[in-house]
Protein backbone atom coordinates (compact mmCIF):
# COMPACT_ATOMS: atom_id res chain seq x y z
CA UNK A 1 0.00 0.00 0.00
CA UNK A 2 1.06 3.58 -0.60
CA UNK A 3 2.09 5.37 2.63
CA UNK A 4 -0.55 8.04 1.99
CA UNK A 5 -3.37 5.54 2.30
CA UNK A 6 -2.99 5.33 6.09
CA UNK A 7 -3.81 9.04 6.36
CA UNK A 8 -6.82 9.08 4.04
CA UNK A 9 -10.34 9.28 5.47
CA UNK A 10 -12.65 10.95 2.94
CA UNK A 11 -11.77 8.57 0.09
CA UNK A 12 -12.38 5.36 2.11
CA UNK A 13 -15.72 6.86 3.19
CA UNK A 14 -16.50 7.57 -0.47
CA UNK A 15 -15.79 3.95 -1.40
CA UNK A 16 -17.97 2.64 1.43
CA UNK A 17 -20.80 4.94 0.33
CA UNK A 18 -20.88 3.10 -3.01
CA UNK A 19 -22.14 -0.09 -1.32
CA UNK A 20 -23.62 1.05 2.01
CA UNK A 21 -27.26 0.78 0.91
CA UNK A 22 -26.82 -2.96 0.33
CA UNK A 23 -25.21 -3.75 3.68
CA UNK A 24 -26.97 -5.35 6.62
CA UNK A 25 -26.27 -5.40 10.34
CA UNK A 26 -23.47 -8.01 10.37
CA UNK A 27 -20.70 -7.03 7.99
CA UNK A 28 -17.62 -9.07 7.16
CA UNK A 29 -14.82 -6.85 5.87
CA UNK A 30 -12.22 -8.73 3.86
CA UNK A 31 -8.88 -6.93 4.00
CA UNK A 32 -9.10 -4.33 6.75
CA UNK A 33 -5.88 -2.62 5.66
CA UNK A 34 -5.48 0.61 7.61
CA UNK A 35 -8.86 0.18 9.30
CA UNK A 36 -10.76 3.20 7.96
CA UNK A 37 -13.66 1.18 6.51
CA UNK A 38 -14.10 -0.97 9.61
CA UNK A 39 -14.24 2.10 11.83
CA UNK A 40 -16.81 3.74 9.55
CA UNK A 41 -18.95 0.59 9.71
CA UNK A 42 -18.72 0.41 13.50
CA UNK A 43 -19.75 4.06 13.78
CA UNK A 44 -22.87 3.11 11.80
CA UNK A 45 -23.82 0.75 14.67
CA UNK A 46 -23.09 -2.42 12.70
CA UNK A 47 -21.42 -5.58 13.98
CA UNK A 48 -18.14 -6.02 12.10
CA UNK A 49 -15.92 -9.02 11.47
CA UNK A 50 -12.61 -7.63 10.28
CA UNK A 51 -10.26 -10.05 8.55
CA UNK A 52 -6.89 -9.75 6.86
CA UNK A 53 -3.98 -11.93 5.79
CA UNK A 54 -1.66 -9.54 7.68
CA UNK A 55 -2.06 -9.96 11.45
CA UNK A 56 -0.39 -6.59 12.03
CA UNK A 57 -3.37 -4.94 10.32
CA UNK A 58 -5.71 -6.71 12.75
CA UNK A 59 -3.69 -5.59 15.76
CA UNK A 60 -3.62 -2.03 14.46
CA UNK A 61 -7.39 -2.08 13.89
CA UNK A 62 -8.09 -3.21 17.45
CA UNK A 63 -5.75 -0.57 18.86
CA UNK A 64 -7.44 2.17 16.85
CA UNK A 65 -10.94 1.06 17.86
CA UNK A 66 -9.86 1.15 21.51
CA UNK A 67 -9.56 4.91 21.05
CA UNK A 68 -13.22 5.08 20.01
CA UNK A 69 -16.33 4.88 22.26
CA UNK A 70 -16.42 1.57 24.16
CA UNK A 71 -19.48 0.18 22.36
CA UNK A 72 -17.53 -0.01 19.09
CA UNK A 73 -15.10 -2.58 20.47
CA UNK A 74 -18.04 -4.62 21.73
CA UNK A 75 -19.25 -4.95 18.15
CA UNK A 76 -15.87 -5.79 16.60
CA UNK A 77 -14.47 -9.26 15.92
CA UNK A 78 -11.19 -9.88 14.11
CA UNK A 79 -9.68 -12.97 12.52
CA UNK A 80 -6.83 -14.02 10.27
CA UNK A 81 -8.11 -14.93 6.81
CA UNK A 82 -6.33 -16.05 3.66
CA UNK A 83 -8.63 -16.12 0.62
CA UNK A 84 -6.31 -18.63 -1.03
CA UNK A 85 -6.68 -21.01 1.92
CA UNK A 86 -10.40 -21.80 2.44
CA UNK A 87 -9.62 -23.64 5.69
CA UNK A 88 -8.97 -20.26 7.35
CA UNK A 89 -12.53 -19.24 6.45
CA UNK A 90 -14.36 -22.14 8.11
CA UNK A 91 -14.40 -20.56 11.62
CA UNK A 92 -15.87 -17.38 10.11
CA UNK A 93 -19.15 -19.14 9.28
CA UNK A 94 -20.35 -18.73 12.87
CA UNK A 95 -20.39 -14.95 12.47
CA UNK A 96 -23.37 -15.35 10.09
CA UNK A 97 -22.39 -12.38 7.94
CA UNK A 98 -25.39 -10.95 6.13
CA UNK A 99 -23.13 -8.75 4.03
CA UNK A 100 -19.53 -8.50 2.90
CA UNK A 101 -17.31 -5.61 1.86
CA UNK A 102 -14.21 -6.41 -0.18
CA UNK A 103 -12.32 -3.35 -1.41
CA UNK A 104 -9.21 -3.69 -3.57
CA UNK A 105 -8.46 -7.25 -2.50
CA UNK A 106 -9.59 -9.59 -5.29
CA UNK A 107 -6.93 -8.36 -7.73
CA UNK A 108 -4.28 -9.79 -5.34
CA UNK A 109 -5.68 -13.34 -5.67
CA UNK A 110 -4.44 -15.58 -8.48
CA UNK A 111 -7.59 -17.72 -8.67
CA UNK A 112 -10.20 -15.06 -8.01
CA UNK A 113 -13.20 -17.29 -8.83
CA UNK A 114 -12.19 -19.79 -6.13
CA UNK A 115 -11.87 -17.00 -3.57
CA UNK A 116 -15.31 -15.61 -4.47
CA UNK A 117 -16.84 -19.08 -4.18
CA UNK A 118 -15.24 -19.58 -0.77
CA UNK A 119 -16.67 -16.24 0.39
CA UNK A 120 -20.06 -17.29 -0.97
CA UNK A 121 -19.96 -20.53 1.01
CA UNK A 122 -19.00 -18.75 4.25
CA UNK A 123 -21.79 -16.17 4.52
CA UNK A 124 -25.42 -16.41 5.62
CA UNK A 125 -28.13 -17.23 3.03
CA UNK A 126 -28.83 -14.39 0.58
CA UNK A 127 -25.96 -12.31 1.93
CA UNK A 128 -25.00 -9.20 -0.02
CA UNK A 129 -21.52 -8.51 -1.38
CA UNK A 130 -20.18 -5.02 -2.03
CA UNK A 131 -16.95 -5.35 -3.97
CA UNK A 132 -14.56 -2.80 -5.47
CA UNK A 133 -11.61 -3.69 -7.71
CA UNK A 134 -9.18 -1.75 -9.95
CA UNK A 135 -10.53 -1.04 -13.44
CA UNK A 136 -9.17 -1.37 -16.99
CA UNK A 137 -6.25 -3.63 -17.88
CA UNK A 138 -4.82 -0.83 -20.05
CA UNK A 139 -4.05 1.06 -16.85
CA UNK A 140 -1.93 -1.82 -15.52
CA UNK A 141 1.64 -0.71 -14.82
CA UNK A 142 4.49 -0.46 -12.34
CA UNK A 143 2.33 0.51 -9.37
CA UNK A 144 0.08 -2.49 -9.98
CA UNK A 145 3.11 -4.78 -10.05
CA UNK A 146 4.49 -3.29 -6.83
CA UNK A 147 1.10 -3.74 -5.17
CA UNK A 148 0.97 -7.41 -6.20
CA UNK A 149 -1.96 -7.08 -8.61
CA UNK A 150 -2.59 -10.01 -10.94
CA UNK A 151 -5.06 -8.03 -13.03
CA UNK A 152 -7.45 -5.13 -13.37
CA UNK A 153 -11.13 -5.62 -14.24
CA UNK A 154 -13.78 -4.40 -16.63
CA UNK A 155 -17.48 -4.33 -15.78
CA UNK A 156 -18.01 -7.44 -17.88
CA UNK A 157 -15.07 -9.42 -16.45
CA UNK A 158 -16.13 -8.66 -12.86
CA UNK A 159 -19.75 -9.62 -13.57
CA UNK A 160 -18.56 -12.83 -15.21
CA UNK A 161 -16.32 -14.02 -12.36
CA UNK A 162 -19.01 -13.18 -9.80
CA UNK A 163 -21.65 -15.15 -11.67
CA UNK A 164 -19.34 -18.13 -12.16
CA UNK A 165 -18.72 -18.13 -8.41
CA UNK A 166 -22.39 -18.29 -7.41
CA UNK A 167 -23.22 -14.60 -7.03
CA UNK A 168 -26.19 -12.85 -8.60
CA UNK A 169 -25.09 -9.40 -9.73
CA UNK A 170 -27.60 -6.57 -9.32
CA UNK A 171 -25.37 -3.57 -10.10
CA UNK A 172 -21.95 -3.01 -11.65
CA UNK A 173 -20.42 0.33 -12.65
CA UNK A 174 -17.19 2.31 -12.90
CA UNK A 175 -16.33 5.02 -10.38
CA UNK A 176 -13.72 7.79 -10.08
CA UNK A 177 -13.00 8.70 -13.70
CA UNK A 178 -10.62 11.51 -12.71
CA UNK A 179 -8.61 9.08 -10.58
CA UNK A 180 -8.20 6.88 -13.65
CA UNK A 181 -6.59 9.80 -15.50
CA UNK A 182 -4.15 10.31 -12.63
CA UNK A 183 -3.30 6.60 -12.49
CA UNK A 184 -2.68 6.56 -16.25
CA UNK A 185 -0.36 9.56 -15.98
CA UNK A 186 1.79 8.10 -13.20
CA UNK A 187 1.63 4.46 -14.32
CA UNK A 188 1.82 4.71 -18.11
CA UNK A 189 3.19 8.17 -18.92
CA UNK A 190 5.77 8.81 -16.17
CA UNK A 191 6.41 5.06 -15.73
CA UNK A 192 9.09 5.82 -13.13
CA UNK A 193 6.47 6.43 -10.44
CA UNK A 194 6.06 3.76 -7.79
CA UNK A 195 3.85 3.32 -4.74
CA UNK A 196 6.32 5.27 -2.58
CA UNK A 197 6.85 8.05 -5.11
CA UNK A 198 6.61 11.39 -3.28
CA UNK A 199 4.58 13.09 -6.00
CA UNK A 200 2.09 10.21 -6.11
CA UNK A 201 1.56 10.25 -2.35
CA UNK A 202 1.23 14.03 -2.17
CA UNK A 203 -1.43 13.92 -4.87
CA UNK A 204 -3.24 11.10 -3.09
CA UNK A 205 -3.44 13.14 0.12
CA UNK A 206 -4.69 16.16 -1.81
CA UNK A 207 -7.22 13.99 -3.65
CA UNK A 208 -8.54 12.69 -0.33
CA UNK A 209 -9.91 16.19 0.29
CA UNK A 210 -11.45 17.03 -3.07
CA UNK A 211 -11.78 13.92 -5.24
CA UNK A 212 -14.92 12.45 -3.56
CA UNK A 213 -16.70 15.77 -4.16
CA UNK A 214 -15.79 15.75 -7.85
CA UNK A 215 -16.68 12.06 -8.17
CA UNK A 216 -20.21 12.84 -7.00
CA UNK A 217 -20.60 14.67 -10.33
CA UNK A 218 -18.49 12.47 -12.61
CA UNK A 219 -19.61 9.01 -11.45
CA UNK A 220 -23.17 9.32 -12.83
CA UNK A 221 -21.76 10.53 -16.16
CA UNK A 222 -18.98 8.00 -16.70
CA UNK A 223 -20.23 4.97 -14.74
CA UNK A 224 -20.83 2.89 -17.88
CA UNK A 225 -17.53 3.66 -19.57
CA UNK A 226 -14.52 4.41 -17.39
CA UNK A 227 -13.13 4.87 -13.91
CA UNK A 228 -10.26 3.98 -11.63
CA UNK A 229 -12.35 1.22 -10.03
CA UNK A 230 -15.29 -1.09 -10.69
CA UNK A 231 -17.93 -1.49 -7.99
CA UNK A 232 -20.47 -4.32 -7.94
CA UNK A 233 -23.33 -5.38 -5.69
CA UNK A 234 -24.19 -9.08 -5.65
CA UNK A 235 -26.29 -11.59 -3.70
CA UNK A 236 -25.21 -15.09 -2.66
CA UNK A 237 -27.15 -17.86 -4.43
CA UNK A 238 -27.66 -21.49 -3.42
CA UNK A 239 -26.08 -21.14 0.00
CA UNK A 240 -26.16 -24.48 1.82
CA UNK A 241 -24.14 -23.46 4.87
CA UNK A 242 -25.74 -25.17 7.86
CA UNK A 243 -23.20 -24.15 10.50
CA UNK A 244 -25.42 -21.39 11.92
CA UNK A 245 -24.61 -21.87 15.55
CA UNK A 246 -24.37 -18.27 16.75
CA UNK A 247 -27.58 -16.23 17.19
CA UNK A 248 -27.81 -12.80 15.61
CA UNK A 249 -26.89 -9.92 17.87
CA UNK A 250 -24.33 -11.89 19.88
CA UNK A 251 -21.02 -11.75 18.03
CA UNK A 252 -18.07 -13.50 19.58
CA UNK A 253 -14.49 -12.28 19.43
CA UNK A 254 -12.43 -14.36 17.04
CA UNK A 255 -8.78 -14.11 17.97
CA UNK A 256 -6.24 -13.57 15.25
Amino acid sequence: MSPAMAKMEAYPAYLLKQVSAALGNRVWEIGVGNGQTARHLLRQDRFVLGTDIDDECLVSLRESVLQEPADLMQRLSVAHCNLEDPITMIPLQTFLADSVVCFNVLEHISEDHRALRAIHDTVAPNAKLGIIVPAHNRLYGRMDKEAGHYRRYSRSSLRDVLRRSGWQVSACRYINALGAAGWWYHNRWRRSAGLRDEQVNQQMLAADRWLPKIAAWTDPCFGRWCGLSVVAIATARDVTNTQQTQPLGEPSFIAS
